[in-house]
């Protein structure tokens, strides 16, 4: 398989530099909207520079191999993955899904 394709995809689509605004965006709005979970998970003294936050993976999937599968979109797609890095410790996960023509249809945001 010639994943420089892929990599020719991401970058025609902009989706690294996508995945990382729209991370930010997500984790403010999760610093104000849930601040108890958020001061558990990071702490009152929350440093945004102990905070690492960096496009590690991107895959695409084929959606609906089984029939029977528990969860289909229905049409195959693309997703980039940024660990969620605190004080050099991995501490949760931010994913973005793709259609592949570049149009974001879901994200997700989890902090373990």
């Amino acid at each position: 398989m010639d994943t420089n394709k892929l990599r020719k995809w991401a970058e025609k689509h902009s989706i690294e530099s996508y995945t990382i605004e729209s991370f930010w965006e997500v984790f403010v709005n999760y610093q104000k909207e849930q601040n108890d979970e958020f001061q558990k998970n990071f702490g009152e003294d929350f440093d945004k520079e102990q905070l690492f936050i960096n496009m590690e993976g991107l895959g695409l999937f084929i959606d609906a191999w089984n029939k029977d599968a528990y969860m289909q979109y229905g049409f195959d797609y693309v997703t980039s993955y940024v660990p969620i890095v605190y004080k050099d410790n991995k501490i949760g996960v931010y994913k973005m899904l793709f259609k592949l023509n570049g149009e974001c249809f879901d994200d997700f945001f989890i902090i373990d």
